[in-house]
């Protein structure tokens, strides 16, 4: 009896199979040659309606494949899902089950291994279990302004990841700071946040991945270059996510960088004065003292007007401005024994309405009190006081530049202000914006970028530096506001595309729809189903 059936069982195991191209003991699915039995050995396969298999093996009906949901181990294959999408445990060609899943059952989704509050890390998780509100959020990513240290071995579920605050400007960088440059100015490559700054040195800025300005051909930028966050390391968008372009969430304060530059006004020592310092007059502004364009380095260029030898009535109303070429080429450049240079920082607060202001205020602007000539060994500059119905009315150290770069992503709707006394010259791409040459009272003028986006040769989308040139030249007043309104650039807001077969961030799952019922719910949770 035994002997008997177990052809008849063998020839319908081959039937169940041999859609799926699966050989069990050698036998062929069908066709002649096959064991006999009493099903009548030479017969096309019966029970595969419309994918009958030919004598030498599939035909393309029921030829093996790679997304038919049926695993065939003689073509390779170590998973099949049912679909030939990578990025949901089973790669495209099916050779490969991709890392952190497990495919145990052909035909179904694979199984996504990493579950945030199991205590070791895995996929885009950045730390494990959940430290809500000190480092580690409910999702296994790291709160803005934390680092997480790596969970322990063997993991332990029940212990909350170790996190400590991260500190932008210690010069230690870790999270997902970008840069650490010891400080938390703007405007010098690292900004006041530790997200990467363009470099403009050149006079065309040039924007680095993780610097928060989003330009071609980068997919994305979200102002940091850690992987797991929708946006990569290399600024392209990740598998599974959706980036769309913000400029939402804009700094509370920007704290610019400014080169500010000691000259002699007042000698109290060896040193002579400074030529183009205290020597001259205005009531107004004289246009005109500088080149509309900044030279190959980005300097300015005196014109040549209103100087020793060349003041004509019509260009010059208040008479002589400046000296000589020589003279006026050390205002902002570096020149040992004319001008001690001095680092400092413009810090521009958020308004309420979202620009940007520094106001000296009545207080007055002398931003190299105490740093300069007059506190040299000997001193080699006295003090000055101050007009006390304009400033404060004390002594104070007069006679110096301040120099000011940053850049700018241009989107329309920019405006610039300047209010204060005396030269006062801005640059955006290197052409000449706003001019406030001369000596002169406090003058306030603004330039709407969109009304000069000709002249000044931008477009909408590109990234242009400011260069601002300051020069307080006379006593005895000194005051200087700067407002900026509209600059922010575009940058990268990123979030998990659930729905796409393809499981990051926060998801739980996601099986390529939007559907209750199925295992994986609408929004990417898993779900009990109970058939």
């Amino acid at each position: 009896m035994r002997a008997h059936h177990r052809p008849v069982l063998a020839m319908m195991t081959a039937l169940a199979l041999g859609c799926a191209g699966i050989r069990e003991g050698g036998m062929a699915s069908s066709g002649t040659g096959g064991r006999s039995g009493g099903l009548g050995g030479g017969s096309p396969a019966a029970g595969g309606a419309g994918g009958s298999c030919g004598t030498n093996g599939a035909t393309d009906g029921c030829r093996p494949r790679c997304g038919d949901g049926k695993l065939d181990p003689t073509t390779g294959e170590v998973c099949d899902d049912g679909n030939n999408r990578p990025g949901d445990g089973c790669a495209a060609d099916c050779k490969t089950i991709e890392k952190d899943y497990a495919c145990p059952q052909p035909g179904r989704p694979c199984v996504y291994l990493v579950k945030c509050g199991d205590g070791a890390i895995g996929g885009v998780e950045q730390c494990d279990p959940p430290n809500v509100g000190r480092g580690c959020s409910a999702d296994c990513r790291l709160e803005p302004g934390y680092i997480c240290d790596p969970p322990p071995t063997p993991p332990n579920a029940s212990q909350p990841a170790t996190c400590h605050k991260t500190v932008c400007g210690d010069g230690v960088r870790e999270g997902i700071e970008a840069c650490d440059d010891h400080n938390t100015v703007d405007g010098d490559g690292c900004a006041s946040n530790c997200t990467l700054e363009p470099d403009c040195s050149s006079g065309t800025c040039v924007s680095k991945c993780g610097d928060g300005v989003k330009l071609r051909p980068e997919g994305c930028d979200d102002g940091n270059t850690a992987d797991g966050d929708g946006c990569a390391h290399d600024c392209t968008i990740e598998g599974g996510f959706t980036c769309t372009d913000s400029t939402t969430g804009p700094p509370t304060q920007l704290n610019l960088a400014a080169r500010f530059r000691d000259f002699i006004s007042f000698p109290a020592g060896t040193k002579p004065r400074h030529p183009d310092f205290e020597a001259f007059t205005a009531e107004d502004v004289t246009l005109n003292l500088v080149k509309a364009t900044l030279d190959a380095n980005g300097n300015l260029v005196m014109e040549g007007r209103c100087s020793a030898g060349n003041v004509n009535a019509t260009q010059c109303p208040y008479g002589q401005q400046v000296t000589t070429a020589a003279n006026f080429n050390q205002w902002y450049r570096d020149v040992a024994g004319v001008n001690l240079t001095i680092p400092g920082t413009l810090l521009l607060a958020q308004q309420t309405q979202g620009s940007y202001v520094f106001d000296s205020g009545n207080r007055g602007f002398f931003p190299v009190d105490g740093k300069g000539w007059t506190v040299t060994n000997p001193a080699m500059e006295d003090v000055a006081t101050a007009d006390a119905t304009v400033n404060d009315g004390r002594n104070h150290d007069f006679g110096f530049t301040s120099e000011v770069r940053y850049f700018f992503q241009y989107r329309g709707g920019e405006t610039l202000t300047f209010s204060g006394d005396d030269d006062l010259w801005i640059f955006i791409n290197r052409a000449l914006a706003l001019d406030l040459g001369g000596l002169h009272h406090r003058i306030e003028k603004s330039i709407n970028i969109d009304q000069n986006a000709a002249g000044l040769g931008v477009t909408v989308g590109g990234l242009y530096e400011i260069a601002l040139f300051h020069a307080e030249r006379h006593s005895a007043a000194s005051n200087f506001k700067l407002t900026l309104t509209g600059f922010a650039p575009t940058s990268s807001s990123c979030r998990s595309a659930c729905g796409d077969g393809v499981k990051a961030a926060n998801e739980e799952c996601d099986d390529g729809n939007n559907q209750d019922g199925d295992g994986c719910s609408r929004d990417c949770r898993a779900e009990i189903v109970i058939p």
